[in-house]
């Protein structure tokens, strides 16, 4: 189980790093944009890459004292662990397929906005900038959830060997 635990928290910090990465170049090309036409694209790339940035930066930051205390418990409450992070990333996996539709209305919905309203750029370019996010954020979204898919795996399985070798 500890090496299924730091494949998935390895997987999420580095998620983090990419994810403000990415932010940051978003910002970057936002700061060139904002020169050109479609100061509104500019301005919600700009926004949204903030936000990604402190997303990414947060995940990153919050991951090493996370898998710190579960792999304690992990040690020294085998059972608890596998109850409470089991149940913790079920949550996390059904919350996944929430967000991805979500992001997926934003990306379709954003599209007919910035198809239908090309006379209106200032709408246009929002639209044309919340596209863009939704949709990296959906493949980002999509990645996080196979990584957690297999690490919920692994606590289940784990689990089930754990409870037959523990009986009571």
């Amino acid at each position: 189980m500890h090496d299924a635990l730091m494949i998935y928290f390895n997987g999420e910090k580095n998620a983090g790093l990419f994810l403000a990465g990415i932010g940051i170049a978003e910002l970057a090309a936002a700061a060139l944009l904002f020169r050109q036409e479609l100061r509104s694209l500019a301005a919600t790339i700009g926004v949204l890459a903030l936000a990604e940035i402190a997303l990414g930066l947060g995940l990153y930051l919050r991951t090493d004292p996370q898998v710190g205390r579960l792999v304690s418990q992990l040690c020294a409450e085998p059972a608890r662990f596998y109850m409470d992070e089991g149940a913790r990333m079920a949550l996390v996996q059904r919350n996944f397929v929430i967000v991805q539709y979500v992001e997926l209305a934003v990306v379709i919905g954003s599209a007919i906005v910035a198809i239908a309203q090309k006379a209106r750029p200032g709408l246009t370019g929002i639209a044309l900038g919340l596209v863009v996010s939704a949709a990296f954020l959906l493949a980002f979204d999509v990645v996080a959830e196979s990584r957690g898919e297999a690490y919920l795996a692994a606590i289940t399985g784990d689990a089930e060997r754990y409870s037959a070798s523990h009986p009571g």
